[in-house]
């Protein structure tokens, strides 16, 4: 009696042998790759739970079984470009040894790479300054990102202002350049826009 028990909710915890919680992880991952489509399409405005959930093929139960709304769905897709971008980076500079300039350009041609193979989540960081619910994680990652840069790339401390300020300078300017440039507003080859960043 007992084994029956066992394997009656064990089958109503699958469809067609696939477990509930594969289910919802496979559901989610529609849910973005959606959202990401619209953003690319229309920006971070076109994201919004009915057009999220149309173009996944779901209904919006299932989009709030994943995201309570659709600023934790923007800022989910924010978050995790940040986390590729800083793995990215990281790797580089693990290779590039300890020549400034050699760490430098690992940089540059990783934050590029990385944005550049994902554009439709670059979109969404591109305008996280008009979006309320992004403005906080985008004032946070470029303090991060500007850390990042006197730390470990230029390796100056903290405490010089002036390194502190070019810092942020290079970290705003850095993803307005990069931007426009994925977006086909500045017509420079790959090669060029590397170059130039690496030099400012």
């Amino acid at each position: 009696m007992c084994q029956d028990v066992a394997v009656s909710t064990l089958d109503e915890r699958r469809y067609r042998g696939v477990a509930a919680v594969d289910r919802r992880a496979e559901r989610r991952a529609r849910i973005e790759d959606a959202a990401l489509d619209l953003a690319e399409e229309g920006g971070a405005v076109a994201i919004t739970a009915e057009a999220v959930a149309a173009r996944a093929g779901l209904t919006k139960r299932y989009f709030y079984e994943s995201f309570g709304d659709r600023d934790a769905l923007l800022v989910t897709l924010l978050d995790e470009l940040m986390v590729s971008v800083q793995r990215r980076i990281g790797a580089a500079l693990d290779a590039a040894g300890d020549g400034r300039d050699a760490r430098v350009r690992a940089t540059v041609e990783a934050l590029v790479e990385a944005l550049e193979q994902d554009p439709r989540r670059s979109r969404i960081y591109a305008e996280a300054a008009g979006v309320p619910a992004l403005r906080d994680r985008r004032e946070e990652s470029f303090a991060a990102f500007a850390d990042l840069l006197v730390d470990d790339v230029l390796r100056v401390s903290r405490d010089d202002v002036g390194s502190r300020i070019v810092a942020q300078l290079v970290v705003a300017g850095t993803t307005d350049v990069v931007s426009r440039w994925i977006r086909g507003e500045l017509a420079v080859s790959r090669a060029r826009l590397v170059d130039e960043l690496v030099r400012i």
